[in-house]
C-alpha cells in the first residue's frame, strides 16, 4: 500500500513539474543576435532616426508593426540586432545599411558587444536562451561569396558563445531569400542558400563536439516560409509583390492593406508573417525543451519507482 501511495506521489510531482515547465516556458531571458528581421530599433537609434523611414516603418523596425521576437512569450529579451547586419564585419564582408550606407555590427561584433558589457559568469545560463538569424545580407552584397565561407564565419561567431558556457542555443537557418520580390539571379541564390541551410543541418553535430553541456538547435525557417508561399490555404495574402515601394529614403508608393501581403517591401515581411514565424518558434522551442526535460525527468522516475519497488 505504502509503494502505492509513494509511487502516486511521486507521478504527481513529475506532472506538476512539467506542467510548472510550461507555464515558464523553459526560458526567462532570450539574447539574439541578427539582421533587420530581428532589429527593434538599433539602427534607427544609430542612424538618429532617419533609417528606416518612419512612417510606414513601425517605431525604427523593418516592418509595419512589431518583429517576430517581440511576440515571443518571455520575460527578458536582449536584442542586439542590427538592421542589414552580416555575420562577420571584419573576416567577411562588412554589413551597412540606408541611403548613407551607415556600417552596422555583423554578428560576430554584436556578440562581443554583448559579452563585454554582461558578466556571463553571473547569469543564469540554464534559464538564458541565445538566438542567431543571419546569413542572408552576404550573398546580397557579395554575389560570389561561396556558402562555406558564410558558414564558416557563422561556426567561428556560435564558437565566441560556446567558450563562454551558454547553454541552450537556437540558429534560424535562412529563408528562401530567392523569392523576396528584390531578389535577382534566383537561381543562383537558390543554390546559394540551400548550400548554406544542408552545411547547417549536416554540421550542427561537429559544431557542438566539445561542448556536451550545450543544447543546439536548428528551426527550419526556410519550410515554413515556403510552405506560406504555396499553401492554398494562405491564397488570401499576395504572396509575390511587395506592398511598400521604397527606394532610399523615398517613399514611391504604398498599399493601404498590408497585412494582406507576405512582403512588407523589397526583402522584408509584413507583421503578419512575423507573428507566424513568432508562433511557431515558441512552439518549437517548448516542444524541443519539453523533450528533453520530460526524458530526463521521466528516466528518473522510473528509476525512483524501480528502486522503491525492489527495496519493498
Amino acid at each position: 500500500m505504502y509503494v502505492m501511495q509513494f509511487y502516486i506521489v511521486i507521478f504527481i510531482i513529475f506532472i506538476d513539474n512539467v506542467q510548472t515547465r510550461i507555464q515558464k516556458f523553459s526560458f526567462n531571458t532570450i539574447v539574439v543576435f541578427g539582421d533587420s528581421h530581428t532589429d527593434t530599433g538599433n539602427v534607427y537609434n544609430l542612424t538618429e532616426h532617419h533609417w528606416p523611414l518612419v512612417p510606414p516603418y513601425y517605431q525604427g523596425r523593418f516592418t509595419n508593426g512589431p518583429v517576430w521576437i517581440e511576440n515571443i512569450n518571455v520575460p527578458n529579451i536582449m536584442n542586439y540586432a542590427y538592421g542589414d547586419a552580416t555575420i562577420d564585419n571584419d573576416n567577411l564582408v562588412t554589413g551597412f545599411t540606408g541611403p548613407n550606407r551607415t556600417i552596422v555590427p555583423g554578428i560576430r561584433q554584436q556578440i562581443v558587444n554583448y559579452l563585454t558589457g554582461t558578466d556571463v559568469s553571473k547569469t543564469d545560463l540554464s534559464s538564458t536562451l541565445y538566438i542567431i538569424w543571419a546569413g542572408g545580407n552576404e550573398y546580397l552584397i557579395e554575389p560570389a561569396l561561396s556558402s562555406e565561407r558564410v558558414f564558416a564565419s557563422l561556426v567561428a561567431a556560435v564558437s565566441d558563445l560556446l567558450v563562454v558556457g551558454i547553454q541552450n542555443l537556437l540558429v534560424i537557418n535562412l529563408p528562401p531569400v530567392q523569392s523576396f520580390p528584390g531578389t535577382n539571379d534566383k537561381q543562383r541564390l537558390s543554390k546559394l542558400i540551400n548550400q548554406y541551410n544542408n552545411y547547417l543541418l549536416s554540421n550542427i553535430t561537429g559544431i557542438q563536439s566539445g561542448y556536451t553541456e550545450v543544447s543546439i538547435r536548428i528551426f527550419d525557417l526556410y519550410s515554413l516560409i515556403t510552405e506560406i508561399l504555396s499553401n492554398n490555404s494562405m491564397s488570401t495574402l499576395n504572396k509575390i509583390d511587395k506592398c511598400w515601394n521604397i527606394l532610399d529614403d523615398r517613399i514611391i508608393s504604398q498599399c493601404t492593406n498590408p497585412n494582406e501581403y507576405v512582403f512588407i517591401d523589397d526583402y522584408h515581411f509584413t507583421s503578419v508573417i512575423h507573428q507566424v514565424i513568432a508562433d511557431n518558434i515558441q512552439n518549437f522551442i517548448l516542444s524541443s525543451a519539453l523533450k528533453t526535460f520530460s526524458s530526463s525527468k521521466f528516466c528518473i522516475f522510473i528509476s525512483i519507482v524501480v528502486f522503491v519497488i525492489k527495496k519493498f
